[in-house]
């Protein structure tokens, strides 16, 4: 089996659908950028503040801090002799730079997952996630850059990364039980 990076438009479901896979799935661990970007920014150190500041204005978080997080979870998987399914991660056109030169360098092989879902739709996900659970980087404002960055930025790393024949697509706007199963389908599970 490879690596599988999930990546889509923020609110398209790709934690969830990741949750029910990894149940099935045996020697993966998993790894999501947002998730240990929140966990370091909940600390009230240079580290913490730095990207605190910078999630919370919906900016991406810097390169080398993500790089280095990347790096870090692969040396684990490699010392543990696992897979990894890597949520949110590339983002940027310089992080897909670097997830594929890391990749040669340890020759592991990756399927990148894109859960395709219109900007609306995500929105409007967006806005019922807000009324159970909201996060300051779910602001108005933040939303708008952190989705703009999706369109200008991420949706070229995918088309990239599509290119070098390393995508499969699947329709996020569907129920989440039949998210899973194209997802399955799709991975020959």
């Amino acid at each position: 089996m490879k690596d599988l990076i999930f990546l889509g438009i923020q609110w398209c479901g790709k934690g969830t659908q990741a949750d029910l896979l990894l149940k099935d799935l045996k020697n993966y661990e998993y790894m999501e950028m947002g998730q240990l970007c929140r966990a370091l920014m909940a600390n009230d150190n240079c580290i913490g503040n730095y990207i605190r500041n910078i999630v919370n204005n919906g900016i991406m978080v810097d390169n080398f801090i993500t790089h280095d997080l990347l790096h870090s979870a692969i040396q684990i998987a490699e010392k543990g002799n696992l897979n990894l399914l890597i949520d949110g991660f590339p983002r940027l056109m310089p992080q897909a730079d670097y997830l594929i030169k890391i990749m040669q360098e340890y020759s592991r092989d990756f399927t990148v997952v894109h859960f395709e879902l219109s900007k609306d739709k995500a929105l409007e996900r967006l806005k019922n996630r807000a009324t159970i659970e909201w996060r300051k980087d779910d602001a108005p404002e933040a939303m708008e850059r952190r989705v703009s960055i999706f369109i200008d930025e991420t949706l070229p790393v995918i088309k990239r990364l599509e290119e070098m024949g390393k995508v499969i697509t699947i329709n996020a706007d569907n129920t989440i039980e039949n998210i899973q199963a194209e997802l399955r389908n799709k991975l020959g599970l």
